[in-house]
């Protein structure tokens, strides 16, 4: 039985992708950081979950990106109040 996360992911499809990490802000230059990485892949992953607008992806990429970015500030203020 294969996943719908294992299917290839067309030109048409990457383009979508592409519109909604750009509107949500991620530029693509190399090299990619962290964070523009990780957020293709949550783009990505969404994509192969069925959602398949660039007006739904866009702002679950930003609210995945606001997640991971005060995720990481709450890691440094506890790592520097040690």
């Amino acid at each position: 039985m294969s996943s719908a996360l294992h299917q290839p992911i067309g030109s048409f499809d990457i383009s979508t992708i592409r519109n909604a990490l750009r509107h949500a802000g991620f530029r693509h230059e190399e090299p990619l950081c962290e964070l523009d990485r990780g957020a293709a892949r949550h783009a990505i992953t969404l994509y192969q979950k069925g959602v398949r607008r660039s007006g739904d992806l866009t702002p679950a990429v930003n609210l995945w990106a606001d997640k991971t970015v005060l995720t990481r500030q709450k890691r440094n203020v506890q790592g520097s109040s040690l």
